[in-house]
């Protein structure tokens, strides 16, 4: 089932209808969607499809030439012969798709110039695709090393991961509660969805999928991290940390022993390849009770990989995946939802904004992170009128107290805000909806409504 993308959809089909040959690089997370989204693009178009290997330039050429039956003498192979022996189908504007060509480029100095030479002298227009599963590859490598090269790109774009709305759409059969349980889980990306059972509930899910120690996405915690990482190690270790409380540079040094500039290198090579991230406090807020320097795994399966899997290893090999689940999972899974609705929320209100939904278009959207609590969303515009978001998984009923205690967090940030939000799994009590009669500001929103 092929969701969502329709922009991506667009932009590929705005670069195709042009009147001149392009070279388009499509990159994001393995996983993320890139072959769904090229197959569709390429539906009823005049295409060809090559997939690189990580080997010399040699032997991807030999291996295209034996897969394709192209017959070229060995004497003869170059990347531009081979390119001139592609056949298309179909009628139009070519397509040629070239798949993780960044194996390509970095074992063959030859690859990007003579595939730009072979656009060049075609006599027909043809569109390049370069599809890549290395985010930090393409931002923070590829133009170092193919130098004035890159001028001939005509756009680069970054496939992210599909949206909450995506996923309540893929899985129309399960209530929004259960969606929410398996966004924090398995995050937007389809690869990890196609393995879910919709006839399961998510904790059947979760074992079979990921504890189950012949399931596919066992060892996929490990497998995120190793792609592109050496020293696995001291990666686990950070990751490990990080998934439980030591999210400062200061508690990642007493803790590790690593010394602080080799824990920011570390930190630094996760951030390139999006996998954790940097959270900064809402820019006007007050920076005198936040938390400064704090990290957060970015990725939601390597967050909980290593929020419940990697430090009980042990435990799920003697328990068994129901066992391990009731004993070392469910105790605590709540609390890991409450952190992640927060994302369930920026959506939320991120959609509502653009759809004109909210008493002001807001023009900053960002978060608080304070000592003593924080603020899930806020937003504001020019003029500073500013809504504050708090989100609810664990609380069966807010109360009055719960919204005032909310209020005393904006103190604490030094906001002032026009509206609060309160999105919650749990009911209001009477005493808060009838308060909101009477306060204009405050906005109670049911979790099943969405």
């Amino acid at each position: 089932m092929f969701v969502g993308r329709e922009k991506e959809l667009q932009y590929l089909k705005d670069n195709y209808s042009k009147d001149a040959s392009n070279i388009i690089i499509l990159y994001g997370h393995r996983g993320v969607g890139k072959t769904s989204l090229v197959r569709r693009f390429a539906e009823g178009k005049c295409a060809a499809y090559l997939t690189c290997r990580d080997c010399s330039e040699k032997e991807q050429l030999f291996i295209w030439n034996e897969e394709f039956n192209f017959g070229i003498n060995e004497a003869d192979l170059s990347y531009v012969t081979l390119f001139n022996h592609v056949s298309y189908e179909g009628e139009g504007k070519k397509l040629l798709i070239i798949d993780e060509f960044q194996a390509a480029v970095k074992n063959s100095d030859n690859f990007l110039g003579m595939l730009m030479r072979y656009v060049k002298e075609m006599d027909e227009k043809v569109m390049v695709l370069l599809v890549c599963s290395s985010i930090c590859y393409v931002e923070n490598s590829f133009v170092d090393k193919v130098g004035a090269l890159a001028l001939n790109i005509s756009g680069y774009y970054k496939l992210s991961e599909l949206t909450f709305a995506d996923l309540v759409s893929y899985f129309g059969g399960y209530d929004i509660f259960s969606c929410v349980k398996l966004y924090s889980i398995f995050g937007g990306m389809p690869s990890y969805w196609t393995k879910i059972s919709p006839k399961l509930s998510v904790k059947d899910n979760i074992e079979r999928c990921i504890l189950h120690p012949d399931s596919v996405l066992h060892n996929e915690g490990l497998n995120i991290v190793s792609q592109e990482l050496r020293e696995l190690n001291v990666y686990s270790t950070i990751l490990n940390c990080l998934a439980n409380g030591k999210n400062k540079l200061n508690e990642l040094h007493v803790h590790t022993g690593y010394s602080r500039a080799k824990i920011s290198v570390y930190i630094k090579n996760l951030m390139e390849r999006e996998l954790v991230t940097k959270v900064f406090s809402f820019d006007n807020a007050s920076t005198a009770n936040s938390k400064k320097g704090v990290y957060r795994i970015q990725n939601r399966f390597l967050q909980f990989y290593f929020r419940f899997m990697y430090n009980k290893l042990s435990l799920l090999t003697v328990y068994g995946p129901k066992k391990f689940y009731e004993t070392c999972v469910e105790p605590y899974i709540d609390a890991y939802y409450q952190e992640n609705l927060r994302f369930v929320a920026y959506e939320y209100m991120d959609i509502s904004n653009q759809m004109g939904l909210l008493p002001f278009k807001a023009t900053k959207i960002g978060e608080w992170v304070g000592k003593n609590g924080s603020i899930d969303v806020i937003l504001q515009n020019d003029d500073w009128d500013t809504i504050c978001c708090y989100c609810n998984w664990n609380k069966e009923v807010i109360t009055k107290d719960d919204f005032d205690n909310f209020a005393s967090i904006a103190d604490d940030a030094r906001i002032h805000p026009d509206y609060f939000y309160i999105i919650s799994k749990g009911a209001f009590s009477d005493e808060l909806v009838e308060y909101q009669k009477d306060d204009s500001r405050l906005h109670l929103i049911d979790l099943k409504s969405f």
